[in-house]
């Protein structure tokens, strides 16, 4: 099998160590790993790979690549690994996604916890549909926990950079802390990076999102989860059983797929971390209803 990734984000990383975690079990699985210089390599690798029984596109950038690639070679079993836009249905093509909404509840729950203001806040990429379930997530999290919190967002205007605008994640966060806000959700790439930034900044506590570090880590609090290795190391086992299933596949909290890990923090006493924690179990058991 290969994978096709960049391993310039942690979340191709994390997809490679899946792949890795998968192939060592087996005495007969090999995996090679490719990483394109550029975009005008994308098709172009993925289609040297094709003539093996699995290829993975570790990247959400190789998104139309690989649908394209994967039409064009229907006798080969491709993987696309978190995209930001769900491609159309091609039958050879698994889409692995994940409810990175639950783990923003989690966030959300956890502001409302240890929040002293009654205000919490939180900044996202461009209005996508994902930056819309991560909000919505947090959101529900907060007012779950607390029914009377306020909690302020904002989605990244159009015309900058999409995920790739700190200045203006920054400033919003700013803007939201004078108006009280003790708890920034920082989402969306560097934007929510940004953001998070601000917020140590301004002396108030924060949460990042999935597997980027902070730039400046005290005021993380927690961070929102994907674990994108263990989803892919479930697709590629999957497929050496020959077990194949083509399609949408969403992988959530019950399966060990996103989460929130809490930072060793003064504020995250054993309470708010079995509070966190059984609020976790009951939405794996399907317990909490999100609304979508």
């Amino acid at each position: 099998m290969a994978d096709v990734a960049g391993l310039r984000s942690s979340v191709d990383a994390a997809g490679w160590r899946g792949v890795d975690q998968a192939v060592a079990t087996l005495a007969c699985a090999r995996a090679d790993l490719a990483l394109p210089a550029r975009p005008s390599e994308y098709r172009r690798t993925l289609q040297a790979y094709a003539g093996h029984d699995l290829v993975i596109a570790g990247s959400f950038l190789l998104t139309d690549a690989v649908v394209e690639i994967a039409r064009a070679n229907p006798a080969t079993h491709f993987v696309l690994v978190d995209p930001i836009v769900t491609p159309p249905d091609v039958k050879n093509l698994a889409v692995l996604t994940f409810r990175s909404d639950q783990a923003a509840f989690l966030a959300g729950a956890l502001a409302a916890i240890v929040t002293r203001t009654g205000v919490v806040a939180g900044v996202y990429g461009p209005d996508g549909p994902m930056d819309r379930a991560n909000r919505l997530g947090f959101e529900q999290g907060a007012r779950y926990v607390r029914p009377g919190v306020r909690v302020l967002g904002a989605y990244q205007p159009a015309g900058s950079a999409p995920y790739a605008d700190p200045d203006w994640g920054a400033g919003q966060a700013r803007a939201f802390v004078r108006e009280h806000a003790d708890v920034i959700f920082g989402a969306g790439g560097t934007t929510g990076q940004g953001a998070l930034l601000a917020a140590a900044q301004s002396g108030v506590a924060c949460i990042n999102e999935d597997l980027v570090a902070s730039n400046d880590p005290s005021c993380v609090i927690a961070t929102s989860v994907k674990f994108v290795e263990r989803g892919v190391r479930m697709a590629v086992a999957d497929a050496i059983a020959g077990v194949w299933q083509g399609g949408v596949q969403t992988l959530d909290i019950g399966q060990g797929a996103v989460g929130l890990s809490l930072r060793n923090d003064p504020a995250l006493t054993s309470d708010v971390a079995e509070r966190v924690l059984t609020i976790a179990d009951l939405l794996a058991a399907g317990s909490i209803s999100m609304s979508p």
